[in-house]
């Protein structure tokens, strides 16, 4: 397990490196756009193993028209994206004759999906569209790589050293040990970015950004191992080897990244 986990990111990983540095924005859009739909499919799949049958098409047509709606409109019509998500899934369960036993259930499981992937989602692609154009590479690299850094050092230093369960019930093999590790990581990832290619990162912006990042990257972790400990699979697919699926693996990424993009804005990065 640990050597496929190895190979697919030694060999994504300068892939994904240099596509955000060097390719113009609509290829990180369209990614971003197709890693969210895929995640939401998998979260929804979960929900249907739970007893929310939420329905799938109308969830994932508001996802991928709302995505691209957030990103041309911005920030500023935000609000009303999402309000209108918040109001259109009920009626299309309506619409589309969905059973009257468990609406409820489904009803809130497809406005969770959608909200949670719109906000998410569209605050990923916001990190490359909300800064000039040479500052919006360097943000979703800084915020990529310091969450990966981390990542790499809760797993190993966890492996290693890790006695002290973080919490057992909901992801029995996190550990203190490995938060540790992951916040040295971290920190040390935000340095890196910073003093190699995000100079004009003010070093109190930065540590607070490492800061966040080092609570919220596991707590994102955390928050999806609820669903799966509650619907009982170990992953939320198989589709990335030794990783899990695609929600396994932007559940730190995109939880993070609305915080990431508010102390920015705040910060006054342009």
């Amino acid at each position: 397990m640990i050597r496929a986990r190895e190979a697919t990111a030694f060999a994504l990983l300068p892939v994904i490196v240099l596509g955000v540095w060097y390719l113009p924005a609509w290829v990180y859009l369209a990614a971003i756009w197709i890693i969210s739909l895929a995640a939401a499919w998998e979260l929804l799949a979960l929900l249907r193993r739970l007893g929310a049958p939420a329905q799938t098409l109308p969830t994932l047509l508001a996802i991928a028209a709302g995505l691209p709606t957030l990103w041309w409109l911005g920030l500023v019509h935000a609000g009303a994206i999402l309000a209108a998500v918040v109001l259109i899934l009920p009626l299309a369960y309506l619409l589309g004759r969905g059973p009257l036993q468990g609406a409820a259930a489904a009803i809130t499981g497809a406005g969770f999906s959608a909200l949670y992937f719109l906000v998410t989602g569209g605050a990923m692609g916001l990190l490359r569209l909300a800064f000039d154009e040479p500052l919006g590479p360097r943000v979703v690299l800084l915020h990529c790589l310091a969450i990966w850094g981390g990542d790499s050092g809760a797993f190993y230093v966890g492996s290693r050293f890790g006695h002290h369960r973080l919490a057992p019930q909901v992801s029995p093999k996190k550990s203190w040990e490995g938060v540790l590790g992951g916040t040295a990581l971290t920190f040390f990832g935000v340095w890196f970015c910073r003093t190699v290619f995000f100079p004009s990162l003010g070093w109190p912006t930065a540590a607070l950004i490492a800061a966040v990042l080092s609570a919220l990257a596991p707590l994102g972790d955390l928050v999806e191992s609820l669903f799966k400990r509650d619907a009982g699979v170990k992953d939320s697919s198989d589709l990335i080897p030794g990783h899990g699926g695609f929600l396994d693996r932007t559940d730190s990424l995109f939880f993070a990244a609305p915080f990431v993009l508010a102390i920015l804005l705040i910060a006054g990065i342009r």
